[in-house]
């Protein structure tokens, strides 16, 4: 029986649905990492950027890895996460280990929309994806979406190029690192200075 998503879903309730809908996902992978303001909300004019160029080629690297398999990470829930250290949080990443010992990757991005509302990200979306199920997640400050399907790593990085494509809708710092570590990432928790909000299903597509 396919699982659906609802309105007021966190993250992890969405990434579970996810993993019960695919069946052939056999373990998962959480990385724990720094939650601050990145190179571009510290560097905010042009002149900055480029005087502190440099800085901005940092990939950071995760501060601690869990891997699950299926059945204890549909078993888990946000209490019973270790706890940790301020200014750091949980994401899921993509990639997942399925049957067969094949690599593949729930669809994920992090939109950085500037002044573009719903409409715009559902029709990128729609172009994209084309019909299959999702959700989109208010993150706070951004919005998260999940697609409940899965990509071939080559069909990953040409759906992670595709929303390059309209400079609008997602940050290419974001895309870059992502590009650079192999997968996509997307938070699970909350982190109380700069990431307050928990991600919540607002719309299911």
């Amino acid at each position: 029986m396919i699982k659906s998503f609802k309105i007021g879903q966190n993250s992890l309730e969405v990434s579970q649905i996810i993993v019960k809908n695919c069946p052939e996902i056999i373990q998962l992978k959480l990385i724990s990492h720094k939650v601050e303001k990145n190179w571009r909300q510290v560097n905010s004019t042009f002149s900055s950027k480029t005087k502190n160029i440099l800085r901005g080629f940092n990939h950071d690297k995760p501060i601690k890895e869990i891997v699950y398999d299926r059945d204890r990470f549909l078993g888990l829930n946000l209490a019973g996460l270790e706890k940790l250290a301020e200014n750091e949080a949980w994401s899921l990443t993509s990639k997942v280990l399925c049957a067969g010992n094949v690599y593949k990757h729930i669809p994920m991005m992090n939109f950085h929309p500037n002044n573009i509302d719903l409409r715009v990200i559902k029709k990128t979306l729609e172009y994209i994806c084309g019909k299959k199920s999702g959700c989109l997640l208010d993150s706070g400050r951004f919005f998260h979406y999940y697609g409940n399907f899965l990509l071939t790593n080559d069909k990953w990085i040409k759906f992670m190029a595709e929303f390059l494509m309209p400079c609008v809708v997602v940050s290419p710092r974001y895309i870059g690192h992502r590009l650079h570590d192999g997968y996509c990432t997307l938070r699970l928790t909350t982190e109380k200075l700069y990431k307050p909000k928990l991600p919540e299903v607002i719309e299911v597509l």
